[in-house]
């Protein structure tokens, strides 16, 4: 349901319990939605700087990118893991 401000308060206008709970629920309500677009968000933010780091260093037909959220399974045969900065760093 969309949230209908109210945006015409005058200085004398009572302010009820149901007006405050409006406000919280519209607040609530928008949260809610930022904690299902977030992730969307990061991952797009994710690919876009893969596909520009893949450019920038002329590797078109090699993009791959890989979520080290956690590394349970993976086998890193050369380099390491740097957790500080979230990224695998391979020694060539």
């Amino acid at each position: 349901m969309a949230y209908n401000a109210k945006t015409d308060w005058k200085p004398n206008d009572p302010f009820t319990n149901d007006a405050a709970n409006k406000m919280e629920q519209g607040i609530a309500d928008a949260h809610a939605v930022i904690d299902i677009i977030q992730p969307v968000v990061y991952n797009h933010e994710t690919r876009i700087k893969a596909l520009e780091s893949s450019l920038a260093n002329d590797l078109r037909d090699n993009l791959f990118s890989f979520d080290f959220s956690s590394t349970v399974g993976l086998k890193i045969e050369a380099g390491w893991l740097d957790q500080a900065h979230a990224q695998l760093v391979i020694k060539a």
